[in-house]
C-alpha cells in the first residue's frame, strides 16, 4: 500500500509540474504564434503591393512615352499607373487601405525613370496591443517603390519593330553553357567563364502583359539577353564583365528595331494590340489567293506557292487540320513576302525547316481567347526568313522553337515562347516596310523595363 500511495504522490507532482510549465510557456506559445501570424501577413501584404507599384510603374512608364509627357507634368502617366494599383485594372482592392501613392518622373544620362511609391496600414491581430505600446499604433506601415526606365523613344516602323513579342511566358534556357560557372559559390566563377554563351539575341524581346515569366537560365538568375557582339566579346572576356550594369554595352536599336551596337538587352514592356496584324492580314485574303487542299504543305509545290497569299483552312476533308509547313524547296529570291493565313483550331501547327528560304513566309495562325494552338518549328541547322505570328499559342509549350545550330530572322508572336535544340541565332528583321507604317499601330513603342532606382536621382 505504502508504495502504491508513492506512486499516486509522483503522478501527481508530475502532472502538477506539466501545468506549472504550460502556465509558463503559454504566453510564449501564444506570442510565437502572433508573431508568426501577423509577419506572414505583413509579408502577403508587402507582395502584393510590390505587384501593385511594379505594374503601375511599367503601365505609367508606357503611358508617358506614348503621351510624350515631360518630367514636370505627366498627368496621364499617373492616371494610367493609378488604374494599375486600385483603379480598373486593380492589383488592390478599392477598400485597401492604401494611404500614400506617389507617382514621379526624373531623367539622367538620357534616360527618363518613372517611380510609383505606394504606403499601406496593415493590421496587427495579435500584436496589435504590444505595438501600439512601442509606436502609438496597432497598424504596420508597408513602404514600397518601383521604377521603370523608359530607354528611348522610337518610332513603329512596321507591325512588330520587335524579334520575340510574348504575353505569358519565355524561355531560353540553353542559351548558355554550364551556367552553374556564374555562380559566385563557385571558386573559379570570375576567371572560369569564357566562351559560354551559345544563343543570341540581335533583336528586342518584349512582353506585353506586367508580371510574365521569363526563364533565361535554369541555374541562376540571368535578365539579359546577349548579342552577337556580346558572344564575340565573351570568348575572351568572362561573362560577368557583361553581367554588370554597364549601361553602354547595352543594344542600341534604331528606328525599325534593327540592333545598332551593344553587348546585351534585357527584356521590356510594350503595349501591342494582336488584333492590328490579324485585320491586315484579313485584307490580304479578300484578294487572290490560294486555299490548300492537304494537311502537309510544301514549298516546293510550285502551284500553291504560285500565290502570294496561301490559305490553309481549319478542316481538310471533313477534318480538323494538324497542318505541317515544309520549307523543303527554293520559293524565289524576292523580298517580296508569300503570306501564309492558317484559319483557327486547337490542333499543333508544325514548321519543317529543311532548307533556307530567301524569300520571306509570313505565318499568320489565327486564334482566340478560347481557341489556342500549339506551334512546333525545327530549324535543322538551316536559315529561316520570316514571321511566325501565333499570339494566342500558349497551348502545351506555346511556340516551341528547335534552332539545331539553325538561325531565325524575322519575329515570333506567341502567349509562350519556348526556345530550345541547342546552339541558336535569332535575329530581328521587318520584312513588310511601310506596309506596317504606324498607320497601322496608333502608338509608339519604347524599351522600357524595371530597374533598381539609379543613383544620383533624388525623389521626393
Amino acid at each position: 500500500m505504502r508504495s502504491y500511495g508513492k506512486i499516486i504522490s509522483k503522478k501527481w507532482y508530475q502532472q502538477g509540474a506539466i501545468l506549472a510549465l504550460t502556465a509558463l510557456l503559454l504566453p510564449m506559445i501564444i506570442m510565437c504564434t502572433g508573431l508568426a501570424v501577423d509577419l506572414g501577413n505583413i509579408y502577403v501584404q508587402y507582395s502584393r503591393l510590390q505587384n501593385a507599384a511594379d505594374a503601375a510603374a511599367l503601365a505609367g512608364a508606357h503611358e508617358y512615352a506614348v503621351q510624350g509627357e515631360k518630367v514636370n507634368s505627366h498627368l496621364e502617366a499617373d492616371k494610367m499607373a493609378e488604374k494599375y494599383v486600385q483603379g480598373d485594372y486593380h492589383n488592390l482592392y478599392q477598400s485597401e487601405s492604401v494611404i500614400d501613392k506617389n507617382f514621379q518622373a526624373k531623367t539622367k544620362d538620357k534616360i527618363t525613370y518613372y517611380r510609383v511609391k505606394l504606403t499601406k496600414e496593415v493590421p496587427l491581430y495579435f500584436l496589435g496591443a504590444i505595438y501600439q505600446k512601442v509606436s502609438g499604433k496597432n497598424t504596420f506601415t508597408i513602404p514600397v517603390a518601383s521604377v521603370a526606365a523608359i530607354h528611348g523613344e522610337t518610332d513603329v516602323g512596321g507591325f512588330f519593330n520587335n524579334m520575340f513579342i510574348f504575353t505569358d511566358k519565355f524561355s531560353a534556357v540553353n542559351s548558355i553553357n554550364n551556367p552553374d560557372k556564374l555562380n559566385p559559390k563557385n571558386e573559379n566563377h570570375d576567371k572560369d567563364a569564357k566562351d559560354m554563351i551559345t544563343t543570341t539575341f540581335d533583336g528586342r524581346v518584349v512582353y506585353t502583359k506586367v508580371g510574365a515569366s521569363i526563364q533565361y537560365s535554369t541555374q541562376h538568375n540571368i535578365d539579359r539577353f546577349f548579342t552577337t557582339t556580346g558572344q564575340k566579346y565573351n570568348k575572351t572576356h568572362n561573362i560577368n564583365e557583361l553581367v554588370d550594369n554597364d549601361e553602354d554595352k547595352r543594344a542600341k536599336f534604331g528606328k525599325d528595331g534593327i540592333l545598332k551596337s551593344g553587348y546585351w538587352s534585357q527584356a521590356e514592356y510594350y503595349n501591342y494590340d494582336f488584333q492590328v496584324f490579324y485585320n491586315y492580314m484579313k485584307g490580304k485574303l479578300a484578294g487572290s489567293k490560294k486555299i490548300a487542299d492537304k494537311q502537309d504543305v510544301n514549298t516546293s509545290d510550285s502551284s500553291l506557292f504560285s500565290s502570294d497569299v496561301i490559305l490553309i483552312p481549319a478542316k481538310i476533308n471533313n477534318s480538323d487540320t494538324n497542318p505541317t509547313i515544309y520549307v523543303d524547296g527554293d520559293v524565289g529570291n524576292s523580298d517580296k513576302p508569300i503570306y501564309m493565313y492558317i484559319e483557327p483550331n486547337s490542333n499543333v501547327v508544325n514548321i519543317k525547316v529543311n532548307t533556307n528560304n530567301n524569300r520571306p513566309l509570313i505565318i499568320c495562325i489565327g486564334g482566340s481567347e478560347n481557341t489556342r494552338r500549339q506551334v512546333h518549328m525545327d530549324l535543322n541547322g538551316h536559315t529561316f526568313k520570316g514571321v511566325v505570328y501565333a499570339p494566342y499559342c500558349d497551348s502545351g509549350e506555346g511556340v516551341l522553337v528547335n534552332a539545331n545550330n539553325g538561325r531565325f530572322i524575322g519575329t515570333i508572336v506567341g502567349a509562350s515562347i519556348n526556345l530550345q535544340g541547342g546552339v541558336g541565332y535569332y535575329e530581328y528583321m521587318d520584312f513588310m516596310g511601310s506596309n506596317g507604317s504606324s498607320s497601322n499601330q496608333k502608338y509608339r513603342t519604347n524599351g522600357i523595363a524595371l530597374v533598381s532606382p539609379p543613383e544620383g536621382i533624388e525623389w521626393d
